[in-house]
């Protein structure tokens, strides 16, 4: 190795080298005017530097409270007078150049000692926090009338495209993702400190193997409810459905290291007049139908789009698990949630969006779960199973149906393994996640429940899971114990706790009915004395019965 190589080796990363690794040579110019560029520079060195954590420290802004919400008040309108000068062109802040050149002063400064200049973080914190008040509502309303000023529009724009793009979503303007993401943000974290305990209305992510996906189809509207058909299909599922499509060392003598690759072979899938028979109930007990959920792998890819087009509309969503098998022994299957969704466009008129989001980690089948689920005459009960589909690409999907809604979903086992989507998942806080599952009951005491509950405490969000009558009753509880397999989805909110939610004998879906709390957020550094978050609550739930002949 040379004494050159060696020596930038050990050379430590400088605050100049991580902010111009962003944006070249940004460090020799003036500060960007697009507030989301200046919070993804600003969060990149808190975060890895550390030194977001002073924000609590004997280091302002921690003070007084007097003096907390005085800096407050100057953010916010600092923020707002940031936000007019880019919609009109016209020059920013004076306080946001002084800050900038604060910074650009400590520049030489190694990124690891950043904290112990007070001058610095100050100014790296104001700056942040500046640019979040200047970011209020973005992500919200794309093509909508609500939009409200130049700003907003070109940072709709710049969202829309991006998550259209092989990099994925991101409201930063010339920042590539790959480097760094700035996403809207709908919860603050209010218990342990992070970076993401700094922003209310915009977050930071880095996760250049995530494609993020958003899109807003929310209209400006207060309406406090949501309804859901859930429709837990199959009705049946058999274990000649799970079969194996490659195998090592497994034989009547097993190796020590046995394992194979099974696939689900899914039913068919839900007829059009059982889906619409089931929204009309629906209506006649509720009135309108916001979405239709199907679980996890509940019907192939034609089938959703037969679905789709017969019940999406400007007013309606569609989630389906799809899935198809896999072809022994090379072939995989393939495991994912597609989400068609209306849009209403002010002026283009409407349009219909649809996302597919492959599942991210494969399920695993272990001696417990074969002999849950009675598996073991197609399944080896002594070795390890593994999903035989293919996890490639990784999306995650984030739509905004209410101005207090923003939700996303998960499939299966990808609510359990939080890598590698937890970062952005709990960065946006989305106030709803759906996990769509091919699973036994949905109790409180198993898995899925706390999985749930960590969501629900950090970052707050509210999650309902949804597996199949047919994978819930094939599950049998090993050593005796109480059927539960009718208990097919699960709800559990940050505020009100745990729901178990049972389908009836003879019932063929669950409408549930959403509500929105709102309760106060407030970041770490003091601000948001008028900032409320929207908690959706389960409000209500009404099985829907039809007649034998519709099923």
């Amino acid at each position: 190795m040379s004494v050159e190589f060696q020596s930038s080796l050990n050379r430590p990363e400088t605050l100049q080298s991580r902010l111009n690794y962003l944006i070249p040579r940004v460090c020799s110019g003036s500060l960007p005017i697009w507030p989301p560029d200046v919070f993804c520079l600003c969060a990149a060195v808190l975060q890895s530097s550390g030194a977001y954590s002073l924000v609590v420290s004997d280091n302002p802004p921690h003070g007084s409270i007097a003096a907390r919400r005085k800096r407050a008040a100057e953010m916010l309108k600092i923020g707002k007078a940031w936000r007019k000068a880019v919609s009109t062109s016209r020059s920013i802040p004076a306080q946001l150049n002084k800050w900038w050149a604060t910074v650009v002063q400590h520049r030489s400064a190694p990124l690891s000692e950043i904290g112990t200049c007070q001058a610095c973080v100050l100014a790296i914190l104001n700056l942040l926090a500046a640019s979040d008040e200047a970011s209020a509502g973005l992500g919200l309303f794309f093509g909508n009338t609500h939009v409200s000023d130049a700003y907003e529009r070109e940072a709709e724009r710049i969202l829309f495209e991006s998550a259209r793009s092989k990099q994925g979503a991101t409201l930063c303007k010339t920042i590539p993702a790959s480097k760094g993401r700035v996403l809207p943000k709908m919860h603050t974290p209010q218990s342990g400190l992070t970076i993401r305990s700094l922003s209310h209305n915009i977050a930071y992510t880095y996760s250049p193997d995530i494609c993020p996906e958003w899109l807003s189809a929310a209209v400006d509207t207060k309406h406090h409810g949501f309804n859901l058909l859930a429709i837990p299909w199959p009705m049946k599922v058999e274990p000649r459905q799970f079969r194996s499509t490659r195998s090592v060392g497994v034989s009547d003598v097993l190796s020590p290291h046995a394992y194979g690759l099974f696939t689900f072979e899914p039913s068919r899938g839900p007829s059009i007049e059982l889906v619409r028979q089931l929204l009309e109930e629906a209506r006649r007990t509720v009135g309108e139908v916001d979405g239709i959920i199907f679980p996890e792998l509940a019907m192939s890819q034609s089938e959703f789009e037969h679905l789709a087009q017969e019940f999406v509309s400007e007013d309606r969503f569609l989630i389906g698990g799809v899935g198809t098998p896999a072809i022994a022994p090379h072939r995989c299957g393939t495991n994912e949630a597609f989400l068609q969704v209306g849009v209403r466009l002010s002026e283009t008129g409407n349009m219909k969006a649809t996302f597919a989001q492959k599942k991210h980690h494969r399920w695993k089948l272990t001696k417990p779960q074969i002999l849950q689920y009675g598996l073991a005459s197609t399944l080896h009960p002594g070795a390890d199973w593994w999903e035989h589909i293919t996890v490639g690409g990784r999306t995650l999907s984030f739509v905004t149906f209410r101005p207090w809604l923003t939700m996303s979903v998960l499939i299966c086992e990808d609510l359990a393994r939080p890598d590698p989507v937890g970062d952005v998942l709990r960065a946006v806080g989305p106030n709803l996640i759906i996990a769509l599952l091919c699973d036994a009951p949905q109790i409180m005491s198993r898995w899925p429940g706390r999985y749930a509950g960590a969501l629900a405490d950090d970052p707050g969000s509210s999650v309902l899971t949804l597996t199949s009558i047919g994978a819930s009753t094939l599950s049998k509880t090993l050593g005796g114990g109480p059927d539960r397999g009718r208990t097919v989805a699960l709800w559990r909110d940050a505020k009100n706790g745990a729901k178990e939610i049972d389908l009836p004998e003879a019932a063929s879906a669950l409408l549930l009915t959403l509500s929105v709390e709102y309760h106060s957020e407030r970041t770490a550094d003091g601000r948001g004395a008028d900032k409320l978050g929207g908690y959706p609550t389960l409000s209500g739930v009404h099985p829907l019965y039809l007649k034998e002949e519709a099923l």
